[in-house]
């Protein structure tokens, strides 16, 4: 993919927010040091962010984070204003100076930007002129009333890095705080549904420790009680409800006018994921057999045996999405089913749990219901707290919220799965959030998890009410994958009715790696252009190519298929947003499919 020149300026900065991120939770000095290693790898050309603390002639001082400045050299004309944060381009760095240049020098709109904030009657202070000139080349319009609003918005948010702000309001996307950290996720590629997941599902037990050792048993035992009850009752699996916003006028009518052609393009990328899906399925089955075979020392004739029927039951198990990796071993099934035993539970249910055969969201529930027992004082307290406490419970909770909260590759080609998936998800944070606001840890490290996920679905039902697009946390065979969905077309050909219709499909899978696949339609007429990691992953994906093109051949589809490996120019990858923000000239709302569970 081709960025412009500032997006990939963007993507080789060190900006003061990240490294305060980057930095937190280490001592005073290994943070300072961490610091100091970033700014010394920075090479020309690469952008640096901070504020602007002090100044002595053509020397500046740079404040990157909490008791962490630089200091550089700076031209004596260049005019800053001291508690000004603004983005520097790196013109030389030797390790103990380092040469910087304000970035809106390197503009030859200058004089504009003069003249546009003259006529706004606000002062040329650096952090102005960087504002116009990047209004500028987001291509929005730079008169009196547009400067006003624009500046009005940024102070409103003071510390907040001025560029997110302006790149939201191009994309008509409401500025809030949260909005805001969200945005800055999407641009960073740390926006990953999958991540927020895995993060959450980690940091509930820890809660429960904590909760115990202050010597809150009652409450602990409440917190997971109304855990296990948000993910085993079944309001958030079916029947989901999720509506289209309403209020969005005669653009709306637009979206709705060509919603078929939308749907249409969901639909073959959809058949992507699915084909990109089971590719990966049959790496995951060949990597299980190979995992098998190797500690099943057999015959010579044995073993091809075995390894042919693995790899067929592998490859079916494949097809279907159904095959699941083990959640425990044998022994600790047992060791779980004997615990069980001793708390009450009857011997042929313990017996199911014993050989595997009890689903992980059925034991939960069997311990959801245990809890009031304990804490009515009919089950001895403290074995309770170490069923709970215990690797097995943690890694069925972990399972089931992983199963609850992604959506198998089959199942993303239907509306309503994808859209209950977002209800369910919406649904179950909410209920976590009050759980740990009644156990009095909503400002945990778990709670502030859970609030991040919330936010970030919120973010993306407000920009699907602009563009379609989806993430998509996928459950394959084993392990997961995250997948990006962005459809898209051209405003002036949909105008005419006859116009050209795109998708970007981005994967990330364990064993295929990063994987783009960029679908274009026009009537029935469907190119393909599948961009992959390494020539391993292109073999695999043209061994089974076929299969592909004869599904979207039996619907009627003409089809043409691209293939290639990305190259080493192209190794910084581009974000959702940024990809959103480079079509943005192009671009006209296809779908407004709306996953808003607040309506």
């Amino acid at each position: 993919m081709n960025l412009n020149h500032v997006q990939k300026k963007e993507n080789q900065s060190l900006r003061a927010a990240d490294a305060a991120r980057a930095a937190a939770g280490v001592g005073k000095g290994e943070r300072l040091m961490r610091l100091q290693n970033e700014v010394r790898a920075l090479k020309p050309g690469q952008t640096i962010q901070g504020t602007v603390v002090g100044r002595n002639g053509n020397s500046v001082q740079i404040e990157l984070a909490q008791d962490f400045s630089i200091n550089a050299k700076l031209d004596k004309s260049v005019s800053l204003a001291l508690g000004q944060m603004l983005s520097f381009e790196v013109k030389a760095n030797a390790g103990s100076f380092m040469s910087l240049a304000p970035l809106y020098t390197n503009t030859a709109n200058t004089a504009t930007i003069l003249r546009a904030l003259s006529a706004a009657s606000l002062p040329e202070t650096a952090g102005n002129i960087e504002m116009v000139a990047r209004m500028m080349e987001e291509g929005m319009p730079i008169d009196k009333e547009s400067i006003l609003n624009m500046s009005r918005q940024i102070m409103d948010f003071p510390g907040q890095d001025p560029a997110s702000i302006i790149q939201m309001a191009k994309l008509e996307l409401p500025v809030t705080a949260e909005n805001i950290q969200q945005f800055e996720q999407y641009m960073n590629m740390n926006h990953q549904i999958l991540g927020s997941a895995h993060t959450v599902a980690e940091e509930l037990p820890q809660v429960f420790r904590e909760l115990v050792q202050e010597g809150q048993g009652d409450k602990a035992l409440a917190f997971y009680e109304a855990v296990l009850s948000a993910f085993t009752e079944e309001g958030g699996e079916e029947g989901a409800v999720v509506s289209l916003r309403s209020g969005a006028g005669p653009v709306l009518e637009e979206a709705v006018q060509t919603s078929q052609t939308a749907q249409e393009m969901e639909t073959l990328a959809d058949s992507q994921t699915e084909a990109a899906g089971n590719a990966q399925n049959m790496q995951n089955a060949e990597a299980e057999t190979a995992g098998k075979t190797a500690q099943m020392p057999l015959p010579e004739q044995a073993v091809s045996e075995e390894q042919a029927s693995s790899v067929k039951t592998g490859a079916e198990n494949a097809q279907n999405s159904q095959a699941q990796a083990p959640v425990l071993t044998e022994k600790q099934w047992e060791g779980l089913a004997n615990e069980l035993r001793r708390l009450g539970v009857a011997e042929e249910t313990a017996e199911q749990i014993k050989d595997g055969s009890m689903p992980p969201k059925e034991v939960l529930n069997l311990v959801k219901n245990l809890l009031p027992k304990a804490m009515r004082g009919e089950i001895p307290e403290r074995d309770i707290r170490g069923l709970l406490g215990g690797r097995e419970f943690q890694a069925l909770l972990k399972e089931e919220i992983g199963r609850q909260w992604t959506i198998a590759p089959r199942e993303v080609a239907d509306k309503k799965q994808v859209e209950q998936l977002y209800e369910r998800i919406r649904e179950q944070t909410a209920r976590l959030t009050q759980a740990l606001e009644t156990a009095g840890k909503a400002d945990a490290s778990a709670g502030r998890s859970v609030q991040n996920l919330q936010n970030n679905v919120d973010f993306m039902n407000q920009m699907n009410h602009l563009y379609a697009y989806v993430q998509l946390p996928l459950k394959m065979l084993g392990n997961e994958a995250h997948g990006d969905l962005y459809v898209y077309t051209n405003k002036k050909n949909l105008a005419a009715k006859d116009g050209q219709v795109s998708a970007l499909l981005h994967l990330d899978m364990e064993h295929l790696g990063p994987l783009d696949v960029y679908v274009t339609m026009k009537d029935k007429q469907v190119s393909t252009n599948f961009t992959v990691a390494n020539d391993d992953v292109l073999s695999l994906i043209e061994a089974h190519i076929d299969t592909l093109n004869q599904r979207l051949t039996g619907r009627g589809y003409s089809v043409k298929t691209q293939m290639s490996v990305k190259e080493a120019k192209e190794e910084a990858e581009e974000s959702i947003m940024q990809t959103i923000l480079h079509q943005q000239k192009n671009i006209s709302v296809l779908s407004r499919t709306s996953f808003d569970m607040r309506a």
